[in-house]
């Protein structure tokens, strides 16, 4: 006998993680290390064809990480695409048992795509260069307040603070140095560098943030990278084409790495005067040479992968 399929969605809190089928509220669990553990068991005991969660600021992380190491079938969607879904079906009512059920209807009419288990040294690389960045945030605050501060007293209070933060985020720069010649990043750092504009923080948030470059197709990397520009067209009319979502730390670093490229590499160079000079304007112009950019730095690395793989050497 042939038996229905099973899906499950998951509301996530900070504390507290909901789970339900399209029909039926299951249980409540904690948003800790021993909830995680029975969910696990509950979820088991179920057989899903598929666990749905939406990405919740980071709070959905610790979870999704507890259902992929048993080996279920998790798939993490935008928020964007579940509050839609809500609007097509005229879901108005919002409540955290609703919204598991409403997830789990998401997830058994759209069946979304699993989503990979990040390997560990990709997570610890994603975990220092996302400190490092909160690190310089701080320590811009603590020097803008430095700058309007009149007091003495104050003022070396600042001064001690931005020194401890200096010395954190150098800390953070050797801890990034020492990963970054495993064998797992190194050569792939070394050939995105050799990319004019490409520097050391460009290669590390690519590897930490964009682990799936050179593993997907050039137009799927720069929808990723939010680099990707959406036509708006209706009938005769021809609207604006557009960048939309995506990555913003990938978009942010490329576009810096850009700016660079688009002076000192021959091609991009050559790309950047033409766009210009055919009425574009300086940031949209930017954002194409990021954009080609990436699409590069995909195309070198998916040829690394493929020439370092186990029996590719040249015959």
């Amino acid at each position: 006998m042939k038996t229905s399929l099973v899906y499950l969605g998951i509301d996530v809190s900070k504390s507290k993680l909901h789970l339900a089928s399209p029909s039926k509220f299951l249980g409540e669990f904690t948003n800790d290390a021993p909830g995680h553990r029975i969910l696990v068991e509950k979820i088991k005991q179920l057989g899903p064809e598929r666990i749905v969660l939406e990405a919740s600021g980071g709070y959905e992380r610790l979870v999704t990480e507890a259902l992929q190491d048993a080996q279920l079938p998790v798939s993490v969607c935008q928020p964007g695409c579940i509050r839609h879904f809500a609007l097509s079906i005229k879901q108005r009512a919002k409540t955290d048992q609703i919204d598991a059920q409403l997830i789990a209807r998401f997830g058994e009419a759209t069946n979304p795509d699993i989503t990979p288990k990040t390997p560990e040294n990709v997570r610890k690389m994603r975990a220092l260069t996302d400190r490092r960045q909160q690190v310089i945030e701080d320590r811009v605050r603590e020097e803008n307040r430095l700058l309007t501060c009149i007091d003495r007293e104050i003022r070396r209070e600042i001064e001690a603070s931005i020194d401890k933060l200096n010395a954190k985020q150098k800390e953070l720069d050797e801890q990034i140095a020492q990963l970054e010649q495993t064998p797992a990043f190194c050569q792939k750092a070394e050939a995105m560098k050799a990319q004019k504009g490409v520097g050391d923080h460009t290669a590390r948030v690519l590897l930490a943030q964009l682990p799936e470059l050179g593993r997907t197709t050039r137009q799927e990397i720069a929808s990723l990278a939010g680099l990707a520009p959406y036509p708006r067209e209706s009938g005769q009319w021809r609207g604006k084409r557009t960048i939309y979502g995506g990555r913003a730390t990938v978009r942010m670093a490329l576009f810096m790495a850009a700016r660079s490229a688009a002076r000192w590499c021959p091609v991009l160079s050559v790309f950047y005067n033409r766009l210009r000079n055919n009425g574009k304007s300086f940031k949209a112009a930017i954002i194409a040479c990021a954009r080609k950019l990436l699409v590069r730095l995909n195309t070198i690395i998916k040829n690394l992968d493929q020439n370092t793989r186990p029996g590719a050497a040249a015959t």
